[in-house]
C-alpha cells in the first residue's frame, strides 16, 4: 500500500483544553500496557504475516501532514498503531488489521480517563471505561471471526458498482471537510421517514450520488450497467456476544440498480431501509463472516509462498475489491462519557482510511451529546457530494454547520 492508499484511520477527541504533553506521554505509556494485544508489530513468515509481541511505547507524533499516513510494515519494530497531538485534539490512528473502530474507541476512552487524572481531574464516576488497573480478560484477544466461523453459502455476486467521475487532486490528496448537525434534529426527519438515523444518512448520501450520475449521464449517450453501492460497517460486537478488542467488523453494500430507471428519494429511502435491514439481520450477516473467513482456511492459499499471496492480494484489491462500491459511510454511534470527563470534552471524530482512486471519498459518523459529527475525505477535485449532501440536509429543515477544510 502507498501512503496515499491505506488501511490506516483515526478517532479524534477534541478537549477544551490545550493538551499537555507531559501528561499524556505518561498516560500514554500506562494505557498501552491496560491493551497489550495492541502492542505488535507485523512479521513475515514463509505463507503468512503474522503480529509478534513489540513492548514499545508509542511515540506521540505532532499532527502534520496528511492523516491516516501508511504505517511501514517493513520496518523492524513498527507498532501498528499511533498518537497525534495538535493544540486541543488527541487521535489515535490504528492499521485495521488490529483492530477496528470499536477497539479504537475504546483506547481512546481509557488514554482519555488517564491524561484526565494526570492533570488533576477528579473523576469518580467511570462508566463502561476500561481502566488502567483492571484485570485483562483472555476474552479481550478472541477472534472473534473464527469464534462464530460456519460454512455458509457465499453472498450473492454482485454487477459492477459506479464510480464517480471526478478528477483526482495532485498529491498528497487528501481534503477533509467537517461539519456538524444536530442529532435531535437529525433524528426527528429519520423518523418522520420510519427509519433509523443511519438509514436516513446513507439515503441522502446514496440519492445525492444518484444525482451526480444523472448529471453524468446527461453528458454521455452511453447506457449504465453498473449499480450505485455503499460501503457500510458492521459492529459485529452488537450481533454476537464477543469483548474482542481485536477487529470484528463486517460491511454490508445497499445499492440501487442503475438499469432499472430512475429514482425519487423516498424510492431510494425505502430501498436502502428495507436492504439495511435484511443484510444485517444475522443469519444473512454471517455469510460475509463465512465467507472472509473461508477464504483464509482454504488449503491452496495456506500453502502458496508469502510474496504470491501479496501480489493476489494487491491485484484482488486493485482490480476487483475497488470496484464493488461506489462510495464508504461508517457511523461510530453515540459516545457516552462519565458526566465529569463529558465537561472537559469538545467533541469527537472518525476518519475512515482514506478512500481509493475508484471510490474518491469517503464518510465518517460519530455522535457525542446532541452533536454529529461528519468528516468528508475526498481525494477528488470536486466537492459534489458534500454540497449535495448538506443542501438535502438543510432543505429538510436540518441545521448543518460547516467546520474547517484541511
Amino acid at each position: 500500500m502507498s501512503k496515499n492508499l491505506t488501511s490506516v484511520f483515526r478517532i479524534t477527541v477534541s478537549l477544551k483544553d490545550p493538551v499537555k504533553y507531559s501528561a499524556l506521554k505518561e498516560a500514554v505509556a500506562i494505557t498501552s500496557k491496560r491493551f497489550p494485544y495492541f502492542s505488535v508489530s507485523l512479521g513475515s513468515g514463509l505463507f503468512w504475516h503474522f503480529l509478534e509481541f513489540n513492548d514499545q511505547i508509542p511515540v506521540i507524533q505532532a499532527d502534520e501532514g496528511m492523516p491516516c499516513k501508511a504505517f511501514d510494515v517493513n520496518r523492524t519494530n513498527e507498532l501498528l498503531y499511533r498518537i497525534v497531538v495538535r493544540e486541543n485534539r488527541i487521535s489515535v490512528e490504528f492499521l485495521h488489521i488490529l483492530t477496528d473502530g470499536g477497539g479504537a474507541l475504546e483506547y481512546l476512552k481509557s488514554l482519555l480517563y488517564s491524561y484526565l487524572k494526570i492533570t488533576g481531574k477528579q473523576i469518580t464516576q467511570t462508566g463502561d471505561i476500561i481502566l488502567p488497573d483492571s484485570q485483562i480478560s483472555e476474552e479481550e484477544f478472541e477472534d472473534g471471526y473464527n469464534r462464530y466461523f460456519s460454512k455458509l453459502p457465499p453472498p450473492a455476486k454482485l454487477i459492477k458498482a459506479w464510480h464517480l467521475p471526478f478528477k483526482l487532486n495532485k498529491k498528497p490528496r487528501v481534503r477533509i471537510i467537517r461539519a456538524d448537525l444536530s442529532v435531535s434534529e437529525l433524528l426527528n426527519t429519520a423518523r418522520k421517514y420510519k427509519v433509523t438515523l443511519t438509514e436516513y444518512f446513507v439515503s441522502v448520501y446514496v440519492y445525492s450520488l444518484y444525482r451526480i450520475f444523472c448529471d453524468s449521464q446527461a453528458k454521455s449517450r452511453k447506457k449504465t450497467k453498473s449499480a450505485l453501492r455503499v460501503e457500510v460497517p458492521v459492529n459485529m460486537r452488537n450481533k454476537l456476544p464477543s469483548r474482542t478488542m481485536r477487529n470484528f467488523s463486517l460491511f454490508v453494500l445497499p445499492e440501487i440498480d442503475l438499469r432499472l430507471g430512475s429514482y425519487t428519494f423516498e424510492e431510494i429511502l425505502r430501498s436502502i431501509h428495507h436492504q439495511l435491514q435484511m443484510s444485517t439481520d444475522l443469519k444473512q450477516i454471517s455469510r460475509f463472516l463465512s465467507s472472509n473467513v473461508s477464504y483464509e482456511k482454504l488449503f491452496v492459499v495456506r500453502i502458496l509462498p508469502l510474496f504470491i499471496k501479496k501480489m493476489g492480494i494487491a491485484f484482488v484489491y486493485r482490480g476487483l475489491a475497488s470496484k464493488r462500491w461506489t462510495g464508504i459511510v461508517t457511523n461510530l454511534g453515540q459516545i457516552a462519557l462519565p458526566e465529569e470527563m463529558a465537561a472537559l470534552v469538545e467533541s469527537f471524530e472518525i476518519l475512515p482510511p482514506p478512500p481509493n482512486p475508484k471510490v474518491k471519498v469517503s464518510c465518517g459518523l460519530v455522535s457525542y451529546n446532541d452533536k454529529i459529527r461528519i468528516c468528508f475525505t475526498n481525494i477528488s477535485r470536486s466537492h459534489d457530494l458534500e454540497k449535495f449532501i448538506f443542501r438535502h440536509l438543510t432543505d429538510e429543515g436540518i441545521h448543518v454547520k460547516i467546520m474547517n477544510q484541511t
